[in-house]
């Protein structure tokens, strides 16, 4: 850009065009460089957009600047100009707030209060001299004195906007109540605070609302990464399906909007695509629950595909894309530390991946099996002394043994997954009186079926051999597998199990069991 001058006007001339095509097509190819480093992870995820929005802005700036200096002043004068500028500003502050993006605080008020008498100190008596002496210089342009109506109008809008302010405020208070207040006492700022958890707070706002008991109307609004290992404290006196399933998906948010913090991105590791129905029940759970906080999940991997050294290497590359901060590596729950040593195996090649990340490991159970002592020490090594790790307990047996023999992490009580799943009303009616589900794996209590009545039909049989159509898509075929295993129980009026999961999904589906 060129700036012309002489003693009657003040212009800016751009550069040729073919110039300006030259800068511009160096920018377009900066972009575009950015994102396809982007599509091969070899730079940090925002910064595309940040080189985007800079080149942007250049380009924005300059075209400001020339409609400012060649058509704005030809028909103010600069005092009038600069006065328009600073109200766009005030006005661009004021319609956030007015449009419901931005909440304005006392603070911000006093802040902008003193712009307005600034603004109005420095224009007193300039205005009028200003213009007098430009009509004189320019008869094309007349522009009266804006000093009285710009003063009528911008109180006038702050008392508008004072006024859907102290409205807005009270609803929100209503709305979110005590435990909203509990949770954004942590955040950045009351604005983040509130767009990030109101939706899953007002999810359950209805059983803040019910609670009659005192000692409950306090529990529910803990912060229970503060409380870890009382987190069913409410659990334990409900009787309901229904009660129960939103208490355990309660706890879960409840946890995860504060172990979570700001990060928006997530990797979700061993993910099971096996008959086993419960375990795929599980994961869908963490899916749902994830979609519940809106975080994105960035990489996942089924647990054979998370095993080779492939699966690594693709996980080490997206982990570059983010920030710190901006990712958290997240594991998949089940029944499996110590008692299933190539998953422990697995879990530690992930944590010693990731020593700057937050590692959570999803409600586990611990389960000792044969001559476990070999796996148990293998586990201390693992799962000890890293401050980055939280593994969820999903029972209060398996908790005490963590709490002996992993040390320096962070231990805490929550439901298992499944739980997010939520209520599932019927979709058939039952074939049998009984579905009877008795496991046939080494996990088995090998117990004698007792002799049942001729009258009453009953299925006896493990749902491993229920087997389901399959897409090869692993988060699809999650789903279409727990799908099998509520269908699997829906053919009974009442289920018999000795798997976890059989009682589970029957309580998702509200069938005595």
């Amino acid at each position: 850009m060129q700036q012309e001058s002489n003693t009657d006007s003040l212009s800016l001339a751009l550069k040729p065009g073919p110039h300006i095509a030259f800068v511009i097509y160096l920018q377009g190819l900066l972009v575009a460089g950015m994102y396809l480093l982007d599509t091969q992870g070899l730079t940090v995820k925002e910064y595309p957009k940040l080189v985007t929005l800079l080149m942007a802005s250049g380009v924005f700036h300059v075209a400001y600047s020339y409609i400012s200096t060649n058509i704005v002043l030809g028909v103010m004068n600069v005092v009038s100009h600069s006065i328009a500028n600073i109200f766009k500003r005030l006005l661009v502050v004021l319609l956030l707030s007015a449009l419901g993006t931005r909440q304005l605080s006392t603070s911000n008020y006093l802040g902008l209060g003193i712009a307005v008498i600034g603004l109005l100190v420095y224009t007193h008596g300039k205005i009028g001299a200003d213009q007098k002496s430009y009509v004189e210089e320019n008869k094309r342009c007349k522009v009266r004195n804006s000093k009285t109506w710009l003063t009528v109008l911008l109180l006038a809008v702050f008392t508008i906007l004072f006024v859907h302010s102290v409205g807005d405020h009270e609803r929100v208070s209503t709305r979110l109540s005590s435990a909203r207040q509990r949770i954004c006492r942590h955040a950045d700022s009351d604005f983040n605070c509130l767009q990030e958890v109101s939706g899953a707070i007002e999810e359950f706002s209805h059983i803040i609302e019910a609670e009659t008991d005192t000692e409950m109307r306090e529990f529910l609004s803990w912060r229970l990464v503060d409380h870890p290992e009382d987190t069913d404290k409410r659990s334990k006196t409900l009787t309901t399906n229904k009660e129960i399933v939103e208490e355990a998906q309660r706890i879960l948010v409840n946890l995860m909007q504060d172990l979570l913090g700001k990060a928006k991105n997530v990797m979700l590791i061993d993910i099971p695509v096996h008959e086993n129905k419960g375990d795929p029940a599980i994961a869908a759970g963490e899916i749902l629950l994830l979609e519940k906080l809106n975080k994105s999940i960035v990489f996942h991997c089924q647990t054979h595909a998370c095993n080779r050294s492939l699966g690594l290497k693709e996980a080490i590359k997206v982990n570059r894309r983010y920030p710190n901060g901006d990712l958290v590596i997240l594991m998949h729950g089940g029944g499996n530390i110590i008692g299933y040593p190539v998953v422990d195996h697995l879990r530690r090649k992930y944590i010693e991946a990731f020593p700057d990340r937050k590692v959570i490991i999803f409600s586990q159970s611990i389960w000792l099996y044969g001559n476990y002592s070999k796996e148990l020490e293998f586990a201390r090594v693992t799962y000890s002394n890293r401050s980055n790790l939280v593994i969820f307990l999903r029972d209060r047996q398996s908790l005490e043994i963590a709490k002996n023999n992993f040390k320096g992490v962070k231990l805490i009580l929550a439901p298992d997954l499944a739980f997010c799943i939520g209520m599932i009303p019927r979709q058939m009616p039952p074939l049998y009186d009984i579905m009877w589900i008795r496991r046939e794996d080494n996990e088995s209590s090998s117990y004698t079926l007792p002799t049942i009545p001729h009258n009453i039909t009953v299925f006896v049989g493990d749902w491993l051999q229920w087997l389901t159509n399959k897409s090869n898509k692993t988060v699809e075929d999650v789903f279409l597998i727990a799908s099998a295993g509520f269908h699997f129980l829906l053919r009974g009026k009442i289920v018999v199990t000795d798997r976890l999961h059989g009682h589970i999904l029957s309580t998702l589906l509200n069938i005595p069991h």
